[in-house]
């Protein structure tokens, strides 16, 4: 069974306040209006489209920079093979620059701030958080190079954006667990790097969209950076806290592998962002019981390929949407989700 959304209404109730049981395990992210709001799309690509995307021959060889928080992450690591494989099809030249992580926004700017001393013709970049990377993106695009947000946004108002809509994931993250327990339960949320735009996104959309189905109850909400050791410890002192838990929610499955939950809480419903071998195999042996990729090869090869179009001449929309999909054991057997999201074997990501 796949769900698919390609564009979000526009959302007009007010500000909808972020709901948990336990104040003492949940951080308060201060949710925005903005956060809460289904991301405009000036065009929304879909997942055949992402998969069959084809980069176009450069008119020269132009230099293309990628900036990344850190490329000790999955996701990222899948971008950066898209774009890599990207670059080589259009005849560009693809450098990277790789801050300290999500947590550490400041090491991803003096990394990109030294980039574009390089004088790049354009600028890829996976921001490690949406306000503090904007006014070197600002200052950037005032300098002439073309920018684009790749996969997370950015609150610069002048970049080009190709990004997954994360509160649309996280709405149907909540309807793919309703109709998975249809009679309801409670669970953990586990939110993500509290000042990333995708995870804050989802969990916006996610607590927005539960609101529809009363005997869904979040029982904890954590938030927490890229490491796994972290994420399993806050999962752990929350389902402590709050005995029964019939599901988990996880913006990315690397806040919380499925095969790293505790065996008393595995026969609770697991549902994560991002498709990735593990939760292939979740699928398969029904520890993962759907999944929402979030098509970071697609993503990244696109991106570069967008790019080049946009330097060739090309006209370009300014705000484009990945898809967003649900799927389940069942959809296993097409390989577009494998193509979109996942590296090949024995590729080796760069450290530099």
């Amino acid at each position: 069974m796949i769900i698919e959304k390609a564009v979000w209404g526009a959302l007009t109730s007010s500000f909808i306040a972020l709901y948990v049981a336990s104040p003492a395990l949940a951080e308060d992210l201060g949710l925005t209006k903005a956060e809460h709001t289904p991301l405009a799309c000036d065009q929304t690509i879909s997942v055949k489209t992402l998969s069959t995307f084809d980069a176009p021959k450069a008119k020269k060889r132009y230099k293309i920079e990628l900036s990344i928080p850190s490329f000790a992450n999955p996701y990222i690591q899948a971008v950066v093979y898209g774009a890599q494989k990207a670059a080589a099809d259009a005849g560009v030249t693809l450098t990277f620059d790789a801050g300290q992580g999500f947590m550490d926004p400041a090491s991803q700017i003096t990394q990109l701030e030294n980039a574009l001393t390089r004088h790049p013709d354009a600028v890829l970049i996976n921001p490690a958080d949406p306000d503090a990377l904007s006014a070197s993106i600002d200052e950037a695009i005032a300098d002439g190079t073309m920018v684009m947000d790749l996969g997370t946004l950015s609150n610069s108002t002048k970049s080009f954006k190709l990004v997954q809509d994360d509160y649309g994931q996280g709405v149907m993250a909540a309807d793919a667990l309703a109709k998975l327990l249809p009679r309801g339960g409670a669970g953990i949320l586990m939110g993500g790097p509290a000042n990333a735009s995708w995870a804050r996104r989802r969990v916006a959309g996610f607590i927005d969209e539960i609101k529809k189905y009363p005997s869904l109850k979040i029982s904890a909400m954590t938030s927490e950076d890229i490491k796994p050791e972290e994420g399993l410890r806050k999962f752990a002192n929350a389902a402590q806290a709050h005995p029964g838990i019939d599901w988990i929610y996880s913006a990315g499955w690397f806040l919380l592998p499925p095969t790293s939950i505790p065996s008393e809480y595995r026969k609770a419903v697991y549902v994560a962002g991002g498709f990735a071998s593990v939760t292939s195999d979740a699928l398969k042996d029904g520890s993962a019981a759907a999944i929402l990729p979030d098509f970071p090869v697609g993503v990244g090869y696109s991106g570069v390929a967008l790019a080049v179009a946009k330097l060739n001449g090309d006209k370009v929309a300014q705000h484009i949407c990945a898809p967003v999909a649900a799927i389940t054991k069942a959809d296993l057997a097409d390989p577009i989700w494998e193509k979109t999201s996942n590296t090949a074997s024995g590729w080796v990501p760069p450290t530099k």
